[in-house]
């Protein structure tokens, strides 16, 4: 009888994987416990599009997909959340309503793909939302305003890449225009790039000397912005009984306010300013003053304009475009009212132009906030 023929054993065949685990897997959110970062809320293309943006910044930052997640996200340390609509359950409207009563240490901004329309951006703005921006057209703005908001935590973000040539240049520049113009003390300064931002750090024995040192660097040419909150201001010792005497002294002999209408408190050579004033040239006028009186480190603005009855946004638009026009009769700028809050866009050549634009437009009556979204390019205007 002949013996069967053992079977042989055949290749187990591997099963071919499902759908849904040949999707690629969602990368791990970073950690960000304890540490400065932005949040980014949004399920669209725009939100993926935001965070590549605010990480090319250097800055740390997390992309969640519903406000629920936002919610559980935003700590001490979170310095700004980026609505990027639409987003689940939530208008953004009902969103930022809720943020303002839930997280108000956080500022709320809004990316759009495309203009929003003047109604909605009003609400929001009354909301208490800090800007609106339309991508990509206000690409640079946004950029800008986010490395400003966290500016004060610049180097605390983690190992950055290496500089390129650009940012060297522009370093070198600044440090040569501040030991030209602002010796001897914008030669202490140390002045670091982050793409076409400077950041100063250092300090000076002047309120009136940073504020220079502000200005001659933001005079460079591819300079966007000058952050400077990282300069101390020391000051010579001086009690604060005699720099808040010295400040009513200036007050009192120098400026048109009333000092019946105003209120000061000094801590530390940090200057606290309440009170009311009758147009907003008179209350610049005074913040101006004080800054240069020794031994102030700081000035807190808290003056409130006692005008009667609201202007229209249409006519307060139209007396801040004529203030443009006169002053910078050939600046392709445009100016948007919504509310108490006054919108800049348009094209300027040098960042010092910009920050005087913004000045000037922030002194008129009925113009509580000026919104910065001002691109800054040497490049002509079309």
């Amino acid at each position: 009888m002949i013996a069967a023929r053992a079977k042989r054993p055949q290749p187990r065949r591997r099963s071919p994987r499902s759908a849904s685990k040949s999707r690629k897997r969602r990368p791990p959110a970073p950690k960000l416990a304890g540490r400065p970062h932005v949040i980014i809320l949004g399920v669209s293309a725009l939100s993926s599009r935001l965070t590549r943006a605010v990480r090319g910044l250097g800055v740390q930052c997390r992309r969640v997909d519903t406000p629920k997640e936002a919610d559980l996200a935003i700590d001490p340390q979170t310095k700004a959340l980026i609505i990027a609509p639409p987003i689940p359950r939530f208008s953004v409207l009902t969103y930022a309503r809720r943020g303002r009563a839930s997280f108000a240490h956080v500022p709320v901004f809004v990316v759009m793909e495309g203009p929003l329309p003047t109604r909605t951006a009003r609400t929001l703005y009354g909301e208490g939302v800090e800007a609106i921006f339309a991508w990509p057209t206000d690409a640079q703005a946004l950029k800008r305003t986010v490395f400003r908001v966290c500016a004060a935590d610049f180097g605390d973000w983690g190992a950055r890449k290496a500089k390129t040539a650009s940012e060297v240049a522009l370093e070198e520049t600044v440090r040569a225009h501040l030991r030209a113009h602002a010796a001897p003390f914008g030669a202490h300064l140390a002045v670091e790039a982050s793409g076409p931002f400077i950041v100063l750090r250092g300090s000076l024995d002047g309120l009136w000397k940073l504020e220079l040192a502000r200005q001659i660097a933001s005079d460079v040419l591819g300079v966007e912005d000058v952050v400077a909150e990282g300069v101390e201001v020391t000051g010579p010792a001086r009690g604060d009984r005699a720099i808040a005497a010295a400040v009513r002294e200036v007050l009192r002999h120098t400026s048109d306010t009333d000092p019946s209408t105003l209120a000061l408190s000094v801590r530390s050579g940090e200057v606290t300013i309440t009170g009311s004033a009758r147009d907003k040239h008179e209350a610049s006028r005074a913040l101006e003053l004080v800054q240069h009186v020794r031994g102030v480190r700081r000035v807190n603005d808290y003056l409130v304009i006692s005008s009667k009855g609201k202007r229209e946004d249409k006519a307060l638009a139209r007396r801040v475009r004529h203030s443009m026009k006169t002053r910078y009769p050939d600046a392709r700028v445009d100016v948007a009212v919504f509310g108490n809050v006054a919108v800049l866009s348009g094209r300027v050549s040098r960042a010092s132009v910009r920050d005087q634009m913004k000045k000037l437009v922030h002194r008129h009556e009925g113009v509580e906030r000026v919104v910065d979204k001002l691109i800054v390019s040497r490049r002509p205007p079309r």
